[in-house]
């Protein structure tokens, strides 16, 4: 996992969340992030999709459980096809 992708992913989950990006660590599992719902998972979602001009396939979201995972999402998202 890039640490570009990991910095985009808490830029994304900080504005998402209103919370400080430095406080967002890879290994810290989504439920757990402060001010977490499910509105401010889907505009974390929506962001991701918005910085990486893809849509996201609801089943690739089922197995996410950490920041980490989003990052690989990112990075799978934004590599050529």
């Amino acid at each position: 996992m890039s640490t570009t992708a990991l910095a985009t992913i808490q830029r994304i989950i900080a504005e998402a969340l209103m919370i400080p990006a430095d406080s967002i660590h890879a290994d810290d599992q989504i439920a757990n992030l402060k001010n977490i719902d499910s509105l401010s998972f889907e505009m974390i979602i929506v962001g991701i999709e918005t910085e990486t001009s893809s849509k996201i396939d609801p089943v690739d979201l089922m197995p996410l459980q950490t920041v980490g995972d989003l990052t690989v999402l990112l990075e799978k998202l934004t590599q050529p096809q």
